[in-house]
């Protein structure tokens, strides 16, 4: 679904919001990608900010980090690189879809290394004002701890539908099969959200090959099915964005869990 400026009245609360989503309103104090978890924004008594900071950034994205390992021979190489690959890929197409201040970035990605209970404050900061959390599906990424308490981070916040004609979905949580990944080690709390399928491809087959080898799988595979399946994921983060409101949260690491765990 297309969500133009053509499409709401001068009086509908989901054209108003759109409009502030786009081009600003009242300002929370700090840009979400450089701020740290105690400048939030002006918060309520519940510690939720009150108007969204147009800076913050759209979407976060949660994966399983990857450590540099050794290789027999050859330079080493960034472990991580075919997810910052994707990640730089769908930045680049939210950027046609979505007005950005000069400046800010669409998205968010945590390049550091975890290391025990050390979370930067740009972390804390992001997952509690991005409006959709991309979460990509692997085997490391549904036993890894890190990315059970991220995930855990986003669900406390409230998420909101502008407006009727919004899709049924309650959460703004995006699950990605990023690798295959066997049905059994699924936690509940996953299995529940929906997953991201795309649609409309120019190839039928593309979205087989999506389920049968993930998005990984397919920069090995299939190039071409990766370019259009990480456009349509583009557009569904563009859809929610603007069918959906999630208020920020300032968020404590004593009060995270691994929620796969459950």
């Amino acid at each position: 679904m297309e969500f133009g400026y053509d499409r709401f009245s001068s009086h509908d609360t989901g054209r108003r919001e759109l409009l502030r989503k786009n081009h600003g309103g009242r300002r929370c104090r700090r840009s979400a990608r450089y701020a740290g978890a105690g400048a939030a924004g002006e918060r309520t008594g519940r510690g939720v900010c009150s108007d969204l900071d147009p800076r913050a950034p759209l979407f976060f994205l949660s994966y399983a980090h990857t450590g540099r390992g050794k290789r027999s021979a050859g330079p080493a190489q960034e472990p991580n690189r075919q997810v910052i690959k994707f990640f730089d890929d769908l930045s680049d197409n939210l950027s046609q879809l979505v007005s950005r201040p000069p400046g800010a970035d669409p998205g968010f990605i945590d390049r550091s290394i975890p290391d025990g209970g050390r979370w930067s404050d740009e972390l804390m900061h992001a997952v509690g004002t991005c409006q959709i959390f991309v979460a990509l599906l692997s085997m490391p990424y549904l036993t890894s701890e890190w990315c059970g308490m991220e995930w855990h981070a986003f669900s406390q916040r409230t998420v909101t539908k502008l407006r009727e004609s919004g899709s049924d979905r309650t959460t703004a949580i995006l699950p990605v099969l990023w690798a295959p990944t066997p049905r059994e080690i699924i936690p509940p709390v996953v299995s529940k959200v929906q997953r991201f399928t795309p649609a409309g491809l120019p190839d039928p087959n593309y979205t087989e090959h999506y389920r049968n080898e993930g998005v990984f799988g397919l920069t090995k595979t299939s190039p071409d099915a990766y370019e259009a399946i990480v456009w349509q994921l583009a557009r569904r983060i563009s859809d929610l964005h603007y069918s959906h409101r999630v208020e920020p949260r300032a968020l404590q690491r004593d009060q995270l869990r691994n929620i796969f765990l459950e």
